[in-house]
C-alpha cells in the first residue's frame, strides 16, 4: 500500500479525532478509526482493526492519567471485570481469524455495524440519569468491596455496585467483541456498569477507559503475528490518540451538557449503516443515511420519553467501606505520565524516522512499550494488593495476568 505525506497527516487528523470522541463517549479511539479508515479511505476492514486495537491501549492510557489523578477510575470494579474481558478477548481473536482465513469476513462488517448501530441507541443511556441514586448494597458489594467516591463541583458522591455476576456476563461480551473487532467495546462495559450495577455515569467512563488497555493488551501480540497491524501507521494514529485523548478528557470534565454526544450518535449510526450495508454488498449511501436517521430517530426519543425513577438514597455508610491509597495512586499518576511522555516522544521519533528513511524499525520498538504499559499497570495493582494482604484481589489480579499471558506469549506460538 502506498502512503502519501497527505495520507499520513490525515491519518494524524484521524487519530486526534477518534481520540477526543473515545475519551468522551468512553467508547475508545478504535471503535472510530477502523469505521473511518474503511468507509473514507478504503482500506480493508481486517487492515485496520489490529492498529485500532492498539489505538484503544492509547485511548486508555492518555486518559486514565487525569481520572486516576482525580480518583474517578475505581481499581476493585476495574480488576474484578478484566477477569471477564481479557478471557473474552481471546476468543473474539480466535473467531476473528477463522473468519478470515476462511473467506467470511464480511461477516465481520456486519457485526461492527449493528455494534455501532446498538452503541448509537445504548449512548443515549448516558444522558437519561438526573441523578444518581446508589442502590441497596447486595452479597456481591460486600464481597468485592464495590464501594465508592469521588468529587463533583465540591460535593462528595458516594456509590457503590451492585449484581456484579450479570456485569461480569456483559464484560465477558464486551471482551469477545473487542477481540473480535479491534476496539475497546467500551459501550458495552458503560452499559454494564452503569445500568446493571448501577454506577454512576463518570465511574463508568472512567473505569472503562483503565479497563479497554488492558483488555485490547491481550490480543495484541495475536494480532501482530497475524499480520494484521500496519507498522507504518501505528505511531501516526496513536500519536493523535495520545493528543485527542488528552483534549477530550478535560472536554469531559467539563461538560455539563450532553449536546456533544448527540453529534457523536448521528455520526456514528452513519458508520455503523455504511458498514452493514457492506457486508451485505450493498454500497448505497442513501441506505446509510436513512438507516443512520432511523437510528439517530430511535435515540431522541428514547431521550425524549425514558426516565429514571427517582427513588431515596440509602443509608450505607461508605466510609467504613472505602479505602484510599494515595501512596499508590501517586505512583500509578507517575508511572502513567511517564509512559504518556515516552510514548508521545517516541511515536514523533517514529514519524520523523519514517518519514525521513522509509523505515519502521523505531514503530516496532514504540509498539514493544505501547503494549507493555497494560501489563506493568496490572502488576503494579497486583503488587498493591499484596500489600494490603487483600487475598481476593491477589487471586482476581493473578487471573488477568494468567489471561494475558495466554494471549500474548502462549497462544500466538501455538496457533500462527
Amino acid at each position: 500500500m502506498i502512503y502519501t505525506f497527505f495520507n499520513l497527516m490525515l491519518i494524524l487528523v484521524i487519530g486526534i479525532f477518534a481520540g477526543i470522541i473515545g475519551s468522551i463517549t468512553g467508547l475508545g479511539g478504535g471503535t472510530i478509526i477502523s469505521p473511518i479508515l474503511t468507509i473514507f479511505l478504503n482500506y480493508p476492514l481486517y487492515f485496520t482493526i489490529g492498529i485500532s486495537l492498539l489505538s484503544t491501549i492509547s485511548t486508555s492510557l492518555s486518559s486514565s492519567l487525569t481520572y486516576i489523578k482525580k480518583k474517578i477510575a475505581n481499581d476493585n470494579i476495574a480488576i474484578s471485570l478484566l477477569t471477564a474481558t481479557t478471557f473474552g478477548a481471546i476468543f473474539g481473536f480466535l473467531l476473528n481469524n477463522y473468519l478470515y482465513t476462511h473467506n467470511l469476513f464480511l461477516i465481520v462488517y456486519i457485526i461492527f455495524g449493528v455494534v455501532l448501530l446498538l452503541s448509537s441507541i445504548f449512548l443515549i443511556i448516558k444522558n437519561l440519569r438526573k441523578k444518581y441514586y446508589p442502590s441497596k448494597p447486595d452479597e456481591s458489594t460486600y464481597f468485592f468491596n464495590l464501594f465508592g467516591k469521588y468529587e463533583e463541583n465540591g460535593k462528595i458522591i458516594y456509590y457503590n455496585g451492585v449484581r456484579w455476576v450479570y456485569g461480569w456476563v456483559v464484560m465477558l461480551f464486551a471482551g469477545f467483541v473487542s477481540g473480535l473487532l479491534g476496539i475497546g467495546s467500551g459501550i458495552l462495559k458503560v452499559l454494564g456498569m452503569d445500568l446493571i450495577m448501577n454506577l454512576p455515569i463518570k465511574v463508568s467512563t472512567t473505569t472503562s477507559n483503565f479497563m479497554i488497555g488492558v483488555t485490547a493488551d491481550t490480543s495484541s501480540i495475536l494480532y501482530f503475528k497475524a499480520g494484521y497491524i500496519d507498522f507504518i501507521l501505528l505511531p501516526f494514529i496513536t500519536l493523535g490518540i495520545l493528543v485527542g485523548s488528552r483534549i477530550g478528557t478535560r472536554l469531559l470534565m467539563r461538560l455539563k451538557d450532553n449536546t456533544i454526544r448527540f453529534i457523536f450518535i448521528i455520526f456514528i449510526s452513519y458508520l455503523g449503516a455504511r458498514l452493514l450495508l457492506v457486508g451485505l454488498n450493498i454500497n448505497n449511501i442513501l441506505y446509510s443515511l436513512l438507516i443512520a436517521f432511523l437510528v439517530s430517530l430511535i435515540s431522541f426519543i428514547l431521550l425524549k420519553r425514558v426516565k429514571f425513577k427517582e427513588k431515596e438514597e440509602e443509608k450505607v455508610n461508605f466510609e467504613k467501606y472505602i479505602k484510599e491509597d494515595d501512596i499508590f495512586i501517586n505512583k500509578m499518576y507517575k508511572f502513567q505520565k511517564i509512559a504518556f511522555i515516552v510514548l508521545f516522544i517516541l511515536s514523533i521519533f517514529a514519524i520523523i524516522y519514517y518519514l525521513l528513511t522509509e523505515n519502521i524499525l523505531l514503530s516496532y520498538i514504540y509498539y514493544f512499550i505501547l503494549i507493555s504499559v497494560p501489563l506493568i499497570e496490572v502488576l503494579m495493582e497486583l503488587k498493591k494488593y499484596f500489600s494490603e494482604k487483600n487475598i481476593l484481589y491477589v487471586a482476581l489480579s493473578a487471573i488477568i495476568i494468567i489471561n494475558l499471558t495466554i494471549g500474548m506469549f502462549i497462544l500466538p506460538f501455538l496457533i500462527l
